[in-house]
């Protein structure tokens, strides 16, 4: 499992060094990925955006000392209610394999209403505390992040976990 000691665990931003991620659209899901530059920023573009699953379950990432989980999105799709941009994270549990009885998981669903808001046109930044995702009952291999929702083509950038106060 990889494993962090500092107060940030990076899966994809220029500003930091990341870790192992397996793939950014898994063979289950169904959208499409592409590496793009936008104003010389390394970004994942997301087509037919349904769902995508990111996984690296190959070294699944300890966030056990994390406090919160960090995404900046943008679409250029109406986001208007009854619109919806969904973040489900998945800890495969002490044993790291998917299935193995002690997977844990949670999905937060955002729209326009919610904090923070989708919006048309400019990016929208996520800063959850893990506590958000009351399922995730552990953070100590999580496998997959699953993205989905209304919005079909999406921008994504700046995707890491990090702890906020002391140690």
């Amino acid at each position: 499992m990889a494993v962090c000691e500092n107060p940030l665990i990076s899966m994809f931003s220029n500003a930091y060094t990341d870790v192992l991620v397996d793939t950014w659209s898994a063979v289950w899901d169904d959208a499409e990925v592409e590496d793009v530059q936008v104003q010389g920023d390394d970004t994942k573009l997301y087509t037919n955006l349904v769902f995508a699953g990111v996984e690296a379950t190959s070294q699944p990432i300890d966030a056990s000392t994390m406090t919160n989980f960090h995404m900046d999105i943008w679409t250029p799709d109406a986001t208007a209610v009854p619109a919806v941009f969904k973040i489900k994270l998945v800890d495969f549990g002490p044993d790291g394999e998917f299935g193995g009885g002690d997977d844990v998981d949670h999905e937060l669903t955002f729209d326009a209403t919610t904090t923070p808001a989708l919006a048309t046109g400019e990016w929208v930044s996520f800063d959850l505390p893990l506590a958000d995702f009351t399922g995730l009952t552990t953070t100590g291999a999580i496998a997959q992040l699953i993205l989905s929702g209304d919005p079909n083509t999406v921008y994504v950038d700046n995707v890491y976990f990090y702890r906020t106060g002391g140690a």
